[in-house]
């Protein structure tokens, strides 16, 4: 099978539902994503599942939409407390090391 090299444009995340069903399909690219959703999958099996992948490229789920959220973003003020808590338990960003 051909495979090709998509560039990072083209390598989409597309999340689709609709109001009629429960869940919503993710179509993703994204490494970071995939691990995530990988993880809900093994933990959570009842409210998101792993469909299939295409060529270790990209990867398909179909999750509850109640998981799906847009949220606001953080304040720096929010940050700077997160930050600083993180560093009291001696947990270290992974770029520090």
């Amino acid at each position: 099978m051909l495979t090709v090299d998509l560039t990072k444009y083209e390598q989409e995340t597309i999340i689709n539902f609709n109001e009629a069903e429960e869940w919503a399909d993710i179509y993703t690219h994204n490494l970071k994503l995939m691990e995530r959703l990988d993880m809900l999958a093994r933990e959570y099996p009842d409210s998101c599942r792993f469909v299939k992948n295409r060529d270790n490229e990209c990867k398909f789920y179909r999750v509850d939409k109640s998981l799906i959220t847009i949220r606001k973003p953080y304040s720096q003020a929010r940050k700077d407390k997160d930050r600083a808590r993180a560093l009291a338990a001696g947990r270290i960003p992974p770029w520090i090391t």
